[in-house]
């Protein structure tokens, strides 16, 4: 489950980076309020529940911690509450302010901030890959 809802989010990061937010001064100054505020309502609507299973999934991982994962699982844990901290503290604040007006400094932020998340998801994404090869790893080895 954690490797498939980390794959999906690894794909929308960089879908919204290279697409969305790329799009971003494309929209014009009098269709921009509207715009924003649709892109914060929609694509928020979109990434809760992965966001939400994710994070349960980390959870589930850190409390269950099999030994074999234990390092994978802390790193993954680690991943995310960067992630967590990167939007919270840079994306969500920029976001904000272009919901009020078009601001180019805001948009440059949120584009270098945006990428910093998008290679922390990436990471995030190679961890899940690993401790899903370590699962079928041991399933092999138990079977022989």
């Amino acid at each position: 489950m954690q490797l498939v809802v980390t794959v999906l989010m690894v794909g929308m990061i960089w879908t919204v980076h290279v697409v969305h937010y790329d799009l971003f001064p494309l929209v014009g100054a009098d269709s921009w309020d509207a715009y924003e505020h649709a892109h914060v309502d929609r694509i928020g609507k979109v990434l809760f529940g992965p966001w939400l299973i994710e994070g349960l999934c980390v959870l589930v991982l850190l409390l269950a911690h099999p030994t074999r994962m234990r390092i994978a699982a802390l790193i993954s844990a680690f991943l995310m509450l960067f992630i967590l901290i990167d939007t919270a503290a840079f994306s969500a604040p920029a976001h904000g302010v272009l919901l009020n007006h078009w601001d180019q400094s805001t948009y440059d932020r949120l584009m270098t901030v945006n990428l910093v998340r998008a290679w922390l998801w990436t990471a995030k994404g190679a961890v899940a890959v690993w401790m899903m090869v370590e699962v079928m790893r041991t399933r092999i080895a138990s079977d022989d």
